[in-house]
């Protein structure tokens, strides 16, 4: 058996050492959206039966939240996303339409989830409540109480 010299033995054990490190290092890129959003469709009763209906709203904001534009002049909207505010237990939005003007208030707990090793947490959201205004709005039904980043729908608005 051949033995290397000391300098050999140890300029090979480093080079596989940063080796190892290298390919520990590398990452996968992370493939699910980083956020929860709450997923909101839009319906409306005609003769007794539930169907999808658009709304035109003029603007939709946060409450309490500085320059929380959301949506804009969006005419015959049927579905949107609303981002809760992780580091509350409740958020409010003030919808514009045409000729009324609407709030809602959404109450839940915030649940931290481990997505994986590339993605690290998000916050989704369990909805514990809502509570809101009836200018437009007829009523506001909770239909899927988990608000995760996997585009549910969470939320029936009727107008």
């Amino acid at each position: 058996m051949i033995k290397l010299p000391v300098v050999y033995r140890i300029i090979s054990a480093t080079a596989m050492a940063l080796l190892l490190l290298t390919l520990g290092g590398c990452r996968e890129e992370c493939h699910y959206k980083p956020r929860s959003y709450a997923g909101v469709e839009f319906f409306t009763v005609i003769d007794g039966a539930v169907v999808e209906a658009g709304i035109d709203i003029v603007e939709l904001k946060g409450i309490g939240r500085e320059d929380s534009l959301l949506y804009s002049n969006r005419p015959n909207i049927r579905s949107l996303t609303l981002p809760m505010d992780g580091n509350s237990d409740e958020s409010g939005f003030i919808f514009v339409f045409e000729e009324n003007t609407d709030t809602i208030w959404f109450s839940y707990e915030v649940v931290p989830f481990f997505l994986s090793q590339e993605c690290g947490f998000i916050l989704n959201f369990d909805l514990a409540g809502t509570r809101y205004t009836t200018g437009a709005i007829d009523s506001v039904v909770i239909v899927t109480r988990k608000i995760t980043s996997f585009d549910d729908t969470n939320i029936r608005v009727y107008h």
